[in-house]
């Protein structure tokens, strides 16, 4: 029986949901594409038909990650702009920092992609197919950057294209360290006192 577009559009997708959570339990070392069609449900020989080189899967993975941490920063920044920022600076600021934590508890709301993400960075950074999709270099950051400035500017910080990057990069460091520390509670980084510390660091726009 032939299959449906639907399911076929979606194959590539579950596929490398699959080797997220292959990885995600068991390292980059147990990522095969066997281990992919077994974690899938699927006949043997799935994965390699979508992905015939493990390059090409490492793109499958990297593409899926990025999709979804993409679509958790368009919502992260549609709540910046639709918020009304408060009437003093320091509740603006506790504002602001109350809606990043949010994005990093979305992200790590997620712990298999993190995981797989921060597994790639590490192992593959260095390699053009997928640091183009995954390191600070990559489409999903540069937009953030660019994004960042004029929308903290609407809680009343100086924000220049640096200081985007830096807010950016401090969330993804965050993100990493719970990530790492999941099981150990006690290792648990404050994200909300960091960030609202590290924006009380910020220039205030003049009022």
């Amino acid at each position: 029986m032939q299959e449906s577009q639907e399911s076929v559009a979606t194959r590539p997708q579950a596929l490398a949901d699959a080797a997220v959570r292959v990885i995600a339990r068991d390292g980059l070392r147990g990522l095969t594409h066997r281990a992919v069609d077994r974690e899938a449900a699927l006949p043997q020989g799935s994965t390699s038909y979508y992905a015939s080189t493990r390059l090409a899967l490492l793109e499958l993975i990297a593409s899926r990650l990025a999709e979804r941490s993409l679509a958790d920063l368009h919502r992260y920044f549609r709540s910046l702009a639709d918020a009304q920022p408060a009437d003093s600076a320091d509740e603006r600021i506790e504002q602001l920092a109350s809606m990043m934590t949010d994005f990093v508890q979305a992200l790590l709301a997620r712990p298999d992609d993190m995981r797989a993400r921060y597994a790639l960075v590490m192992d593959f950074l260095a390699a053009d197919p997928l640091s183009g999709v995954l390191s600070s270099d990559s489409p999903l950051l540069a937009n953030a950057y660019a994004e960042a400035p004029s929308l903290m500017r609407r809680f009343g910080l100086t924000v220049s294209p640096e200081h985007g990057r830096d807010i950016m990069l401090l969330t993804d460091a965050m993100t990493f360290s719970r990530t790492v520390h999941a099981s150990s509670p006690h290792l648990h980084l404050d994200v909300r006192a960091v960030l609202i510390a590290f924006l009380r660091s910020l220039p205030q726009e003049p009022r």
